[in-house]
């Protein structure tokens, strides 16, 4: 009777860990994936400080600020406010990702991205990947000891939030 037991409460265990696990995961996957800042400035400011920002940090340069809203806006689609995305790339550390054929497949990011927008209450804020989960997804790899340098630059651009990576 009590090997019945001991034998159920397992099947009952591993049954719910099978449902249970994959919903915690994508309920947290939101915010282990993609990180949002709220900014002290408005809109404007936000963009040109962090744009400012990034082509004073040593190596990396702006190499796109796309208007999110005029594109959609042109194309036929709704307005969604005021979204711009910044794109900025280091030549350095992503010749150093793509020089090897086997991480060439990187490049899907490149260049790297910041979104800055503006929500329906008038708040600015800021939305990025999550450099440290990356980074820590390919530990022990040259991709992940190139990531770290990236999470590291990109932490001192945006300080001025006191911005830090973590896992949640």
């Amino acid at each position: 009777m009590q090997k019945r037991v001991l034998t159920g409460g397992f099947a009952l265990g591993f049954i719910a860990a099978l449902f249970l696990i994959p919903l915690m995961f994508k309920t947290a996957s939101k915010n282990m994936l993609f990180n949002e800042v709220a900014s002290p400035y408005d809109f404007d400011k936000t963009v040109s400080l962090i744009a400012d920002r990034i082509d004073h940090q040593p190596g990396w340069h702006v190499t796109q600020i796309i208007d999110q809203q005029q594109e959609i806006l042109s194309h036929g689609g709704n307005d969604v406010g005021k979204v711009k995305i910044i794109k900025f790339c280091n030549a350095k550390l992503s010749g150093k990702m793509l020089a090897e054929d086997a991480r060439k497949y990187m490049a899907v990011k490149m260049p790297l991205s910041i979104a800055v927008y503006e929500k329906s209450n008038g708040k600015v804020a800021i939305g990025l990947m999550n450099g440290y989960l990356m980074a820590r997804m390919f530990s022990g790899s040259d991709e992940g000891e190139i990531m770290e340098k990236v999470v590291k630059d990109m932490e001192s651009i945006m300080d001025f939030v006191h911005f830090r990576f973590t896992i949640f």
